[in-house]
Protein backbone atom coordinates (compact mmCIF):
# COMPACT_ATOMS: atom_id res chain seq x y z
CA UNK A 1 0.00 0.00 0.00
CA UNK A 2 1.12 3.55 -0.64
CA UNK A 3 1.20 6.03 2.22
CA UNK A 4 -1.89 7.68 0.73
CA UNK A 5 -3.71 4.34 0.63
CA UNK A 6 -2.73 3.68 4.25
CA UNK A 7 -4.01 7.13 5.22
CA UNK A 8 -7.30 6.63 3.38
CA UNK A 9 -7.84 3.13 4.81
CA UNK A 10 -7.13 4.34 8.34
CA UNK A 11 -9.36 7.38 7.93
CA UNK A 12 -12.26 5.14 6.91
CA UNK A 13 -11.44 2.59 9.63
CA UNK A 14 -11.34 5.10 12.48
CA UNK A 15 -14.40 6.96 11.19
CA UNK A 16 -16.35 3.69 11.16
CA UNK A 17 -15.01 2.73 14.61
CA UNK A 18 -16.39 6.03 15.91
CA UNK A 19 -19.65 5.25 14.09
CA UNK A 20 -19.85 8.57 12.30
CA UNK A 21 -20.70 9.46 8.73
CA UNK A 22 -18.51 11.45 6.36
CA UNK A 23 -20.86 14.38 6.88
CA UNK A 24 -20.58 14.22 10.66
CA UNK A 25 -16.79 14.00 10.42
CA UNK A 26 -16.82 16.97 8.07
CA UNK A 27 -18.89 18.99 10.54
CA UNK A 28 -16.57 18.08 13.42
CA UNK A 29 -13.60 19.24 11.32
CA UNK A 30 -15.31 22.34 9.92
CA UNK A 31 -14.91 20.95 6.39
CA UNK A 32 -17.37 20.05 3.67
CA UNK A 33 -18.76 16.55 3.35
CA UNK A 34 -17.65 16.57 -0.27
CA UNK A 35 -14.06 17.26 0.79
CA UNK A 36 -14.03 14.31 3.23
CA UNK A 37 -15.52 12.13 0.48
CA UNK A 38 -12.80 13.24 -1.93
CA UNK A 39 -10.14 12.36 0.64
CA UNK A 40 -11.66 8.92 1.23
CA UNK A 41 -11.70 8.27 -2.51
CA UNK A 42 -8.02 9.22 -2.73
CA UNK A 43 -8.73 12.23 -4.94
CA UNK A 44 -7.58 14.85 -2.43
CA UNK A 45 -4.65 14.96 -0.02
CA UNK A 46 -5.31 17.16 3.01
CA UNK A 47 -2.74 19.57 4.41
CA UNK A 48 -1.24 18.85 7.83
CA UNK A 49 -3.55 21.26 9.59
CA UNK A 50 -6.55 19.38 8.23
CA UNK A 51 -5.02 16.01 9.09
CA UNK A 52 -4.66 17.23 12.68
CA UNK A 53 -8.32 18.34 12.73
CA UNK A 54 -9.43 15.00 11.33
CA UNK A 55 -7.39 13.08 13.92
CA UNK A 56 -8.77 15.23 16.74
CA UNK A 57 -12.33 14.64 15.52
CA UNK A 58 -11.62 10.89 15.38
CA UNK A 59 -10.09 11.09 18.88
CA UNK A 60 -6.77 9.59 17.78
CA UNK A 61 -3.20 10.85 17.40
CA UNK A 62 -2.55 12.11 13.88
CA UNK A 63 0.27 9.63 13.28
CA UNK A 64 -2.19 6.73 13.70
CA UNK A 65 -3.59 7.68 10.30
CA UNK A 66 -0.24 6.69 8.76
CA UNK A 67 0.37 3.36 10.49
CA UNK A 68 -0.03 0.39 8.19
CA UNK A 69 -1.62 -2.82 9.46
CA UNK A 70 0.58 -4.64 6.96
CA UNK A 71 4.05 -5.52 8.19
CA UNK A 72 5.29 -6.70 4.81
CA UNK A 73 6.05 -4.12 2.14
CA UNK A 74 6.32 -5.48 -1.38
CA UNK A 75 8.77 -3.93 -3.88
CA UNK A 76 5.96 -2.57 -6.08
CA UNK A 77 4.47 -0.84 -3.02
CA UNK A 78 7.77 0.90 -2.32
CA UNK A 79 7.74 2.33 -5.82
CA UNK A 80 4.20 3.69 -5.35
CA UNK A 81 5.15 5.28 -2.05
CA UNK A 82 8.26 6.80 -3.61
CA UNK A 83 6.16 8.20 -6.47
CA UNK A 84 3.72 9.69 -3.98
CA UNK A 85 6.54 11.24 -1.97
CA UNK A 86 8.19 12.64 -5.11
CA UNK A 87 4.96 14.50 -5.96
CA UNK A 88 4.82 16.03 -2.49
CA UNK A 89 6.33 19.52 -2.10
CA UNK A 90 9.67 19.52 -0.26
CA UNK A 91 8.39 21.56 2.70
CA UNK A 92 5.49 19.13 3.16
CA UNK A 93 7.86 16.13 3.08
CA UNK A 94 10.10 17.72 5.70
CA UNK A 95 7.14 18.50 7.93
CA UNK A 96 5.69 14.98 7.57
CA UNK A 97 8.99 13.32 8.35
CA UNK A 98 9.62 15.65 11.27
CA UNK A 99 6.20 15.03 12.83
CA UNK A 100 6.27 11.29 12.28
CA UNK A 101 9.77 11.04 13.73
CA UNK A 102 8.77 13.07 16.80
CA UNK A 103 5.65 10.93 17.33
CA UNK A 104 7.62 7.69 17.03
CA UNK A 105 10.28 8.94 19.47
CA UNK A 106 7.57 9.96 21.94
CA UNK A 107 5.97 6.51 21.74
CA UNK A 108 9.33 4.81 22.31
CA UNK A 109 10.05 6.76 25.52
Amino acid sequence: MTIQQVFVANLKKYRKIRGISQMTLAELCDMSGNYIGQIEMGRRIPKFEKIEKIAKALEISYYELFISDSTEIKPEQKVKTNDFMKKMPAHVKRELISRLTAAIKKEME
